[in-house]
Order: C-alpha cells, then sequence, then structure tokens
C-alpha cells in the first residue's frame, strides 16, 4: 500500500524520488565522514606539532644530530675524525684517554691478531686492556666503557688489573652496575697515564674519578648509554 503522499504518483515518478533520497542519504554520510576526517586529521597534526615542543621544554637530556647527547651531566668531548681504519694501519692519535670518538677497527668475522677477540669486542668484562680503537667501535655503537687502573689507588696493586682489597671493591662495584647480559658494556682495565683510577667513557663523553661514586656513574650512563652515531635504539 503506498503512503499518503505517493497517492496519484506514477512509478517512474516514486522511483525519481527514491533515488533522489538516495541520493541525498549518501550525500549526508560524505559530509560527516569528511567533516570528521578532518577533524581526526586536524588532531593527528597539531599533535605532532605540539608534543615534540612540549617534550623538548622538559627534557634535560636533548638529543642532537646522529643520536647524540650533546648536553648532560658532562661537557662534550672533542670530536677526532671518525674513521674506520684497517687492523694495524698508522693513523692519528686521539684527544682523550681513553678515548671517547676517532679511529676505529671492524671486523666481526676475525679476532684482532694479538688480542683475541672481534672489532667491537663483544659485551661484557675483560682482564685485560683493549686497544683504543676496539674501544672506540663498542663506544660508536651505543656502549659504555667501565675502566679502572688499581696501580692508581691500591697500594697492593701489581699492575692496572689487580691488587688488594681497594682494587676489587672497585670492580665489584663496577659488576653490580652491569646487567646480566652486559649489553652495551665494556669492563676493563685501562692504563690512561694520570692520576685517576675510575675512568667512565661514551661517546664523546668521559668521566674520570678518584673514588667510586655509584650516583656520578649512574647519571653518567643514564645519559650517555646508547647515545652514539650507531646506537642499536636512539641512534640513526
Amino acid at each position: 500500500m503506498r503512503p499518503d503522499h505517493r497517492k496519484g504518483m506514477s512509478k517512474t515518478q516514486i522511483s525519481n524520488e527514491r533515488r533522489d533520497k538516495n541520493k541525498e542519504k549518501k550525500r549526508r554520510k560524505r559530509f560527516f565522514i569528511y567533516f570528521f576526517g578532518s577533524i581526526l586529521a586536524l588532531v593527528f597534526i597539531l599533535g605532532l606539532t605540539i608534543s615534540p615542543a612540549l617534550g623538548a621544554g622538559s627534557s634535560s637530556n636533548k638529543i642532537k644530530g646522529n643520536g647524540v647527547n650533546l648536553e648532560g651531566p658532562v661537557a662534550v668531548d672533542p670530536e677526532d675524525d671518525r674513521k674506520e681504519v684497517g687492523i694495524g694501519e698508522p693513523h692519528e692519535g686521539y684527544s682523550i684517554s681513553p678515548p671517547t670518538s676517532g679511529p676505529y677497527w671492524i671486523d666481526l668475522e676475525r679476532p684482532v691478531p694479538g688480542v683475541g677477540v672481534t672489532s667491537p669486542a663483544p659485551w661484557g668484562k675483560y682482564e685485560t686492556q683493549l686497544p683504543n680503537e676496539i674501544l672506540v667501535a663498542n663506544l660508536l655503537h651505543g656502549g659504555i666503557g667501565l675502566h679502572y687502573d688499581c696501580s692508581r689507588i691500591d697500594e697492593e696493586a701489581t699492575s692496572i688489573k689487580e691488587g688488594g682489597i681497594v682494587c676489587d671493591n672497585i670492580k665489584e662495584n663496577f659488576y653490580d652496575i652491569i646487567p646480566t647480559n652486559s649489553y652495551q658494556y665494556i669492563m676493563a682495565p685501562y692504563s690512561a697515564f694520570d692520576e685517576y683510577p675510575i675512568m667512565i667513557t661514551g661517546w664523546r663523553h668521559h668521566l674520570k674519578l678518584m673514588e667510586f661514586d655509584e650516583k656520578k656513574i649512574i647519571e653518567f650512563i643514564e645519559a650517555y648509554q646508547d647515545r652514539a652515531p650507531l646506537s642499536s635504539f636512539r641512534g640513526n
């Protein structure tokens, strides 16, 4: 039975009316889709614009350029010429000891002759001093170097790596900081030929201490771990 408003209308007129109503429904549907889609797009764009600005104002460790943290608790070291060199190939020296940038070796297939580890070295603890070129390669990948020289602080020390209870305590304190998997940590003795027995390094940053200071060391690690040109997570 036809509705009252359609009485007297031909089939063609009724068909046209239905078609017009369908067009109107589709037009309204498209309007709402475009309208709400535009609102969502605007909110998304505003979020992208505002969030970084808020983050930049509140962050105490801003990351600038190649994933490297150029701020934080210590000054930025000069950047020595960063380049891969062949193992044993002569190159310019380093401005910092232990170095925090500069020439490095890359060979993950074969251990470095006379050293016994690849470059970068596997993360973890070592009982002998590693070559500067390997240490730089590890820092380049976001690592933290934990170094000690027992001969600078322990009267019973027989070398940079062995001593009495004072040296043992330093190493034990380092062990407590390093996670179980040792990821992005290199702990090894190192002779820097200065008076500091404790040396912490990150890419283009270093911290030297006369005695173990866990608070300063943790602050350094939080600021500079994984903040290097080839960092695994926060870098390029």
